[in-house]
């Protein structure tokens, strides 16, 4: 009986070609940014949105970013650049106390720089900064809710002629 050896260099593998006759031109973009929606701290205009965007990304790359992705129509871009932020972090525990090494309890710690795009619709187009926690539909549902814990809290308010509200809180242990 012999016994065949595989070596993976040398076995037959089957491989396709990119592209053949009658194939679909395969599309797959993913872009090589990722933006974040920022809640400015003064009221703006209803046509501004502001982002947090990284450093290399262009105010033509924003629009198309936009443009393509969400389909959104930008009148204007303003790109403001942050540089690095420095912060101190408080060092581990173990090596707070003071030695050479490090001679204060913090460590230096840096966020790469980053930029504020100041973005303006286009088109009559308005933007209003989602609420996350606020819902329609939960506006019934909350009156609802605050109607039955008040409910509940009348029920477990002690009555006045003394009754027994322990038995109410607390499960009795039969055991003992």
């Amino acid at each position: 009986m012999s016994r065949r050896i595989r070596i993976p260099g040398k076995l037959p593998s089957v491989k396709f070609p990119l592209h053949y006759e009658g194939a679909p031109q395969r599309r797959l973009f993913i872009p090589e940014w990722y933006i974040t929606l920022a809640k400015p701290k003064e009221k703006m205009p209803k046509n501004y949105v502001r982002f947090h965007v990284p450093a290399d990304m262009t105010k033509y790359d924003m629009k198309e970013y936009l443009d393509k992705i969400y389909n959104i129509k930008v009148l204007n871009v303003r790109l403001s650049p942050v540089n690095y932020v420095r912060y101190k972090e408080p060092l581990p525990w173990r090596i707070k106390k003071m030695s050479e090494d490090a001679p204060t309890p913090y460590q230096w710690k840096f966020i790469e720089p980053w930029k504020i795009a100041h973005i303006f619709l286009a088109d009559e187009q308005e933007f209003e900064f989602p609420n996350p926690l606020k819902n329609e539909d939960d506006e019934e549902n909350e009156m609802k809710l605050t109607d039955m814990m008040e409910a509940q809290m009348k029920a477990m308010k002690p009555k006045k002629n003394g009754g027994d509200n322990k038995s109410k809180m607390f499960l009795e242990n039969s055991w003992f």
